[in-house]
């Protein structure tokens, strides 16, 4: 039973929408109030930006710094609105996976937290080919945000995902999934594994950024297989019974991020930026901060993330502690 009317918007898109189109103009006014100056590895420090002088340059100022978690979370509102207007529209009882699977939903954030502090410690450590800028001075400050943000990650990635396959990308080999289907037996699936610890490796033996040609695929090798003999959701699971919408899902759904992440990142005051000098002249092609070439990283991030989540989940439901619900069928995500 719905308690909303089919056509009223969900307020979580609206509060969504709002605080980011709200934020947005904040960005806009401190970016005019700083002399259009953009933080880079030539001007990392916004100390020496000339300090707010009205109330409004205030509040500027704390979005400016704050962009990424602000922006984040409203993305996460905005997205539950848009599939729990979808399940209105259809007439479905299928509504946002944050109101359906909310302990699936706190999973998927928590875990996300210590995924991306992996990553980010194999960078800072190894192989430097990202770097933040302007971040609080106060470690408190920084802690939130890094909670906020980078608790954010896979839920986005996953919601997103799980609106392109309603939107029909479940569809992908579902008609007739034994043409599809591709023979992925046990030596391959090992020999799939063994890849992803010798990918997972190369980081910690070369210490250079071109080690993110590895990085970005490591786990989703090492991990996925462990979860099809789990009996867990995979990908290894859904290619051998071709079903290939969640695998692309996925992928837009990491790209759908990365796209929203560079753009919103690219005039905040807190950001980062890449150092990835393999690349040589085409470095310098870019959208925003991201050389256009390393965006293709965003496609197996979201697969990485999702067989970390699903590999985690198998292993508490294996000591007999069901954390999170079940998904809904094969082609569910979140």
């Amino acid at each position: 039973m719905y308690h909303e009317p089919m056509r009223r918007l969900p307020w979580t898109l609206v509060l969504g929408l709002l605080i980011i189109f709200t934020c947005e103009a904040l960005l806009f006014v401190d970016v005019h109030n700083r002399g259009h100056i953009i933080i880079s590895p030539e001007f990392p420090d916004p100390s020496q930006l000339p300090r707010p002088e009205t109330t409004l340059a205030w509040i500027a100022r704390y979005v400016a710094v704050n962009m990424t978690g602000l922006c984040w979370l409203a993305y996460l509102l905005v997205f539950d609105g848009l599939l729990t207007m979808l399940g209105y529209r259809r007439g479905e009882g299928t509504l946002s996976p944050i109101r359906r699977r909310p302990n699936r939903f706190v999973i998927a954030w928590l875990t996300s937290i210590p995924v991306w502090c992996f990553f980010d410690w194999v960078n800072f450590a190894f192989m430097d080919a990202w770097r933040y800028h302007g971040l609080p001075p106060a470690f408190g400050q920084r802690a939130v945000g890094y909670f906020v943000a980078f608790a954010a990650i896979s839920p986005g990635m996953f919601l997103a995902a799980e609106l392109y396959q309603r939107l029909g990308m479940s569809r992908l080999g579902a008609a007739n999934p034994s043409r599809w289907a591709v023979r992925i037996g046990l030596p391959l699936q090992v020999a799939i594994m063994l890849t992803g610890v010798a990918f997972a490796v190369y980081p910690f033996v070369i210490h250079d950024p071109i080690a993110n040609l590895t990085l970005w695929v490591s786990l989703l090798f090492l991990i996925d297989p462990i979860n099809h003999w789990l009996g867990a959701p995979s990908i290894v699971g859904d290619w051998r019974a071709g079903r290939w919408g969640r695998t692309f899902s996925l992928m837009l759904g990491g790209a759908t991020c990365g796209l929203l992440w560079e753009f919103w990142n690219y005039w905040a005051l807190a950001k980062w930026s890449y150092h990835l000098p393999f690349l040589g002249g085409l470095e310098q092609y870019r959208y925003f901060e991201m050389p256009l070439l390393g965006f293709m990283g965003f496609l197996p991030f979201a697969l990485e993330c999702w067989v970390v989540l699903n590999l985690i989940l198998a292993l508490f439901e294996r000591e007999g502690l069901r954390v999170a619900e079940p998904l809904p069928d094969e082609a569910g995500i979140m």
